[in-house]
């Protein structure tokens, strides 16, 4: 089943061993003013479809109880969420970016440019994702495909709400890369021998990318209750989310 976290902070202790998914995490044990983030509210994942049946009822045991899924709609089409029944958990289908967008993302340039286009074009999806957190009860696990791109921007969001640091919020995202690491290499295997260093440099999460993102919410919203507010987020949901880890 699931490690539950152990001392704060440790990347280790908050990953959660869920066969076959292999990058999901819980998002408590991280240190925030008072405390650390509490555990078993919010988990962060990389696509539910890799489960095995082990990792299903694991997942189940965990006290999960709405997912949300985070894909396209092509992506979802083609490797249906085997929760959208609703019979494990309530299954909400909430794309942070569409199909259209999706395919021009390559245009944005590096991956920082790509994030802060994902974050300019797509405030109301993601107060459609922040709203159904703070409206849902028990825990609440979202994810993309790999849990580290549009997974790792709505988890630095979060965790901005429940006060954590900048430097635990880059660090948490970079805890990625340990728990992607072998499957990094069977990615790059796979791509063109030209690509691959390029690819490499893409599929990497370095604190300085998340904390860019996290920069330009602050130089242009004032933060990220003012990104959600400018997108119609109402200030009773937006303090729903931040105490849900507090």
């Amino acid at each position: 089943m699931g490690k539950y976290p152990a001392e704060p902070g440790d990347g280790a202790s908050r990953a959660l061993d869920w066969p076959d998914c292999q990058n999901t995490r819980d998002l408590g044990g991280l240190p925030r003013p008072g405390g650390v983030t509490r555990s078993g509210v919010l988990i962060r994942s990389d696509h539910l479809g890799h489960l095995t049946e082990p990792g299903r009822e694991a997942m189940k045991a965990y006290g999960v109880t709405t997912v949300i899924d985070l894909r396209s709609p092509s992506e979802v089409l083609s490797s249906p969420n085997p929760f959208a029944d609703g019979a494990v958990a309530e299954y909400i289908h909430s794309p942070l970016i569409d199909d259209a967008n999706m395919n021009k993302l390559g245009d944005a340039g590096d991956m920082l440019q790509r994030y802060l286009r994902i974050v300019d074009i797509g405030p109301r999806a993601f107060r459609k994702v922040f709203d159904a957190m703070a409206e849902s009860e028990g825990g609440v696990l979202f994810h993309c495909f790999a849990g580290k791109d549009r997974t790792g921007l709505v988890a630095a969001m979060l965790l901005a709400l429940a006060g954590v640091a900048p430097e635990h919020i880059a660090a948490d995202y970079a805890e990625t890369d340990e728990q992607l690491a072998n499957q990094y290499q069977v990615w790059i295997s796979e791509a063109e021998p030209d690509k691959r260093d390029a690819f490499r440099d893409e599929l990497q999460c370095p604190p300085n990318r998340i904390l860019g993102v996290l920069d330009h919410l602050q130089n242009r919203w004032g933060g990220i209750e003012g990104y959600l507010e400018a997108a119609g987020m109402t200030p009773e949901n937006i303090d729903r989310i931040g105490a849900k880890l507090a």
